[in-house]
């Protein structure tokens, strides 16, 4: 664990400091924390349990907007792209090692901060006096906002230490790692007791505070995970029949601040451009020909997995042209990626090509989804909103929970869910009917991987959920076509077998992958500090 202090000889300096730690931003976070304060004379208002609210969100994994590499880390260990233009790949770059601070060290730290927070929050709140209602309300986003950070822990950590209370230095630095069925269990109950308490909705001046299908989505998260097919099919359910969401018409828009007021949108981090800024999206994102960094590249996998426009993978469909690969593809593809020498931007052609190019390593394309291309602000400081669960998922969640579940699967269903994912006014891919259990898994795992590429942990989840992990990630990585010769092709490392003939190879993995990578190390830095905490295996 972190080395926290004893809070009844800090709380003065410590209250002070999570209220004015950045974050999320909107008007009702637009609170000034007092300059002094006192555990005597603090606690005594409905204004002082707000301002204690806004320090539990701000920091936290639903608050920070702050820069770091968590989120390029982690689409890399996903088979969807490579971090740090394609040819480093996080095995070989020093990141998610127990020595990293920014990823492993990072995120374990945020959570323990904000689980802090959370802890003394819920210790003091019930001292206030103030509207009942509103006082379970703001407990049960704070319930909420831990079992977030457990929840994300669980996922890529595994069992973690399970702190419910404020601790002194002395009981910090000698906790144990609770086992996965403790979080978990821990996790489901706390998201379902503070469902109960969180509106459906909430007017646009509250817009960013917890939402009851945020907590109910994320234990959906977690019952798939284990699965517990038909409670999480029971689970996704009851947030369609809240009828508080829906499928936004528009699917690029929603990943920019135009979209950011979406009824599709369940749970996001506000970002105020100049104040509160995304530092993601307009830069580590953005192409370097136009300014950015391009941090993340793209694989050929995924630009494989778009279906074209009949709605057959391009292996069957007749519409499909090997020298015109681009073309009469799923509108999503046009909206999430840089397709080299096709997409236009800004009035130029694209061309990511490795060859005769500084971007050493690229794979040829880049993420196109969160860059704007209207946007002329700073930056690293754009107003985008940074989403965290989206109506879309889900729909597609409750699908695939009754399909794993055995329940039958009706085109009245199918109706419901993934042919609203794929049939919004910006996409319109044809409806799916089949009902047949192995042929629609198929199906359903590809809608996933496409509607929700590069969105946070989807990815990792869904192909250690599947079982998939090793089959995906300890293999050779492909970008763009570069040669019809291979065999005397030198100004790259391309394939010369297969069905990749041809291709650059940025990456082979093949090898450096250990089943035990599915998770991520404890940070050594807290093992230094606490010897009872144990290490993951395949990181010793």
């Amino acid at each position: 664990m972190k080395k926290f202090k004893n809070i009844s000889l800090t709380t003065s300096f410590f209250l002070a400091l999570m209220l004015i730690l950045p974050g999320c931003s909107s008007e009702w976070l637009d609170e000034q924390p007092l300059a002094q304060l006192s555990e005597s004379s603090f606690w005594a208002s409905e204004s002082d349990a707000m301002l204690a609210l806004t320090g539990v969100y701000r920091g936290g994994n639903v608050g920070n907007n702050g820069y770091n590499n968590e989120l390029l880390i982690m689409a890399s260990h996903t088979d969807d792209s490579g971090y740090k233009q394609g040819a480093v790949g996080v095995i070989y770059s020093g990141y998610l090692n127990p020595g990293d601070v920014q990823v492993v060290q990072a995120i374990w730290q945020r959570a323990y901060v904000t689980i802090f927070k959370a802890n003394y929050f819920l210790a003091n709140i019930d001292g206030v006096e103030m509207d009942a209602a509103k006082k379970a309300q703001m407990k049960a986003e704070v319930r909420f906002l831990r079992a977030y950070e457990y929840f994300y822990m669980s996922v890529l950590y595994g069992g973690v230490p399970l702190i419910t209370n404020v601790l002194t230095i002395e009981e910090a630095n000698n906790q144990t790692r609770n086992s996965l069925d403790e979080v978990v269990n821990f996790c489901l109950a706390e998201l379902t007791e503070a469902a109960k308490d969180l509106p459906a909705e909430r007017p646009e001046s509250e817009r960013g505070r917890i939402l009851k299908a945020a907590a109910l989505t994320i234990k959906g998260r977690l019952q798939m995970i284990h699965k517990k097919w038909a409670d999480a099919a029971t689970t996704f359910k009851e947030i369609i029949d809240l009828n508080a969401h829906i499928i936004d018409p528009r699917y690029k828009e929603l990943f920019e601040e135009k979209g950011e007021t979406s009824k599709e949108i369940i749970l996001a981090t506000n970002c105020v451009a100049g104040l509160y800024g995304n530092p993601q999206n307009q830069l580590n994102y953005h192409p370097e020909i136009f300014g950015g960094y391009q941090e993340d590249n793209v694989f050929q996998g995924l630009v494989d997995a778009f279906l074209m426009t009949d709605g057959l993978p391009i292996e069957e469909s007749p519409l499909y042209d090997p020298k015109k690969p681009y073309e009469k593809r799923d509108p999503r593809m046009y909206a999430s990626l840089f397709l080299p020498g096709y997409t236009m931007f800004r009035g130029s052609l694209w061309n990511g090509s490795p060859i005769g190019s500084n971007l050493l390593g690229a794979t040829g394309y880049g993420w196109k989804k969160y860059v704007t291309e209207d946007y002329t602000g700073a930056q690293n400081s754009s107003g985008d909103d940074i989403i965290h669960i989206r109506y879309a998922e889900v729909l597609l969640s409750y699908l695939e929970s009754v399909l794993e579940a055995g329940q039958p699967v009706t085109q009245a269903i199918l109706d419901a869910t993934i042919n609203k994912v794929r049939g919004r006014e910006a996409v319109k891919m044809p409806a799916v009917t089949e009902t047949d259990a192995n042929k629609l898994r198929e199906i359903v795992r590809r809608e996933r991987r496409i509607e929700f590429c590069l969105e946070r942990l989807i990815r990792y989840m869904d192909i250690r959920r599947w079982g998939i992990f090793m089959e995906v990630m300890n293999t050779k990585f492909y970008g763009m076509k570069l040669t019809d010769n291979p065999e005397s092709f030198t100004e790259k490392k391309v394939e010369t077998v297969g069905k990749y003939r041809g291709h650059y190879i940025p990456i082979d993995k093949t090898g450096s992958i250990k089943p035990e990578h599915a998770l991520i190390p404890i940070p050594l830095y807290e093992i230094n500090i606490n010897k009872n905490l144990q290490q993951n295996p395949g990181y010793n």
